[in-house]
């Protein structure tokens, strides 16, 4: 099998799961407990956030272990649309956002109340402009959300420039960085953030948990009730494997991936090119992209097709963000990013990782012909 669905989840690593292994065993006991069985998971988790905190340059106890990273970005829509409730407030998104963000954004409108400002996705041919968030964005404004880069086309959004404008009145900045780390630098101080989710899955840590960020001093209610875990701001007995599993996953992050995945994707991109000419085009090449992702247009094809035949042929890529396959339906974030109906209608998603190689590159590009020779 050739995996390039990468964006979709990533391969736990063999350091990961060697770290994790102790605590789905021998290291069992419950973090919250006194007694000598509890203290090594207590140690353990403690380290791991200390791991986590140290990726993205804030302190530990900044940083929440949850349920996913969409339950994070749930956390931050709504704990922020609601803690406290202030009638006449309006919530702010990209139309590119993830599911999970346009899901709660909707539910915290129509459930409470709240103005719902959607911003369109629109570019300068080499970057996303601003101007459409800066008119936006108000001193009513209680949550903006704004992804790092795109889980579909790989676009980076210009979260640094749209989070400084939003400064100057007191809101929650709110960063969804689930396709960010492992793919490029993500410093929080640097984003002007001071809220962000992590998914764990997407830089070879385990699936089942996430991280959430929030600056220290803001309050947020819990969506999940019970114990004081997690500074009394998530209950619930903590994923200790999982959670060692994650503080392992980040502090395995080095600089040299950049490089390793940008030469990946740009050599998949020349040589498909080579191979099948003007039969694909790239999307987005000439805005800010994450370096591991290639959005695809096979011009004149179904991607749910190609989808299916690349499986057959041991190639796995998508046709659309995991969170919303089994449905046929054209992309709603590549008709928001630009494309037409026909255009999204062929487009195809690869993503790699650290553990791809050129040869897996080659046979994938091999196959892809093959598929589209007539």
């Amino acid at each position: 099998m050739i995996y390039f669905d990468n964006n979709a989840t990533t391969q736990l690593t063999p350091n990961v799961f060697d770290a994790m292994r102790p605590f789905l065993q021998e290291c069992y006991g419950n973090p919250s407990s006194a007694h000598q069985a509890g203290s090594k998971p207590r140690i353990a988790v403690e380290r791991a956030r200390g791991q986590v905190a140290a990726a993205l340059g804030v302190t530990s106890s900044e940083i929440t272990f949850v349920g996913t990273g969409s339950e994070a970005n749930t956390q931050a829509i709504i704990g922020g649309m609601l803690s406290p409730m202030e009638p006449g407030k309006n919530l702010v998104i990209s139309t590119v956002e993830h599911p999970s963000i346009r899901e709660a954004a909707k539910f915290a409108a129509n459930k409470f109340g709240f103005e719902l400002r959607e911003v369109p996705f629109e570019t300068n041919g080499r970057t996303v402009r601003v101007e459409p968030f800066f008119e936006r964005i108000d001193q009513n404004t209680k949550v903006i959300s704004l992804m790092l880069a795109n889980n579909e086309t790989g676009v980076i959004m210009p979260v640094a420039e749209v989070f400084q404008f939003a400064r100057q009145w007191s809101n929650l900045r709110h960063c969804d960085a689930a396709q960010g780390l492992g793919k490029m630098r993500v410093r929080v101080q640097d984003l002007n953030c001071n809220a962000m989710t992590l998914a764990p899955h997407k830089f070879h840590g385990p699936k089942g948990i996430g991280v959430f960020y929030l600056q220290r001093g803001i309050r947020l209610d819990p969506l999940i009730l019970g114990g004081p875990q997690e500074y009394g701001r998530r209950a619930g007995t903590e994923d200790v494997a999982g959670i060692v599993g994650v503080g392992e996953a980040a502090a395995s992050i080095g600089p040299e991936i950049y490089e390793t995945l940008a030469a990946l994707r740009d050599y998949f991109e020349q040589e498909l090119t080579k191979a099948v000419g003007d039969r694909i085009a790239v999307n987005f090449k000439n805005l800010p992209r994450i370096p591991n992702t290639s959005s695809v247009q096979f011009v004149g094809q179904d991607a749910n097709v190609l989808l299916i035949k690349l499986d057959k042929e041991g190639v796995c890529v998508s046709a659309g963000s995991a969170c919303s396959s089994g449905s046929l339906s054209v992309s709603k974030i590549l008709l928001a990013s630009g494309l037409n109906e026909k255009e999204a209608a062929g487009t195809l998603r690869i993503s790699f990782s650290k553990l791809n190689t050129r040869p897996e590159i080659d046979q994938g590009i091999a196959a892809m012909a093959r598929i589209l020779s007539p």
